[in-house]
């Protein structure tokens, strides 16, 4: 077995952003993801009522240049805007040809 690099990126954003943020990630060339809800509390607020919707928590695991392409895009386009979180991880994969 040969474990390889990559990066995890995560997101962290309200629901209502999922489908542009999916956007960015194909646009990017991304070849898959996972979506799935996401709890909490941090500087912004805590979601109290479902009238708020729900945070999301957007995962793929990349290439490293493909990890800075999907920062340069969400820091350009929704950081200042929306309030989420974005984070990378150092990881080893199996079949990293897959996350390329």
């Amino acid at each position: 077995m040969k474990l390889e690099k990559a990066k995890l990126i995560t997101i962290i954003a309200d629901e209502a952003l999922q489908d542009r943020l999916v956007t960015e990630l194909k646009s990017a060339n991304v070849k898959g993801y996972t979506i799935s809800e996401a709890k909490g509390e941090g500087i912004n607020h805590q979601h109290l009522t479902s009238w708020e919707g729900k945070n999301i928590r957007l995962e793929s695991l990349v290439s490293e240049g493909k990890a800075l392409k999907i920062f340069e895009i969400i820091s350009e386009k929704y950081l200042e805007k929306y309030p989420m979180v974005i984070f990378m991880n150092d990881v080893e994969v199996i079949r990293k040809e897959r996350f390329n």
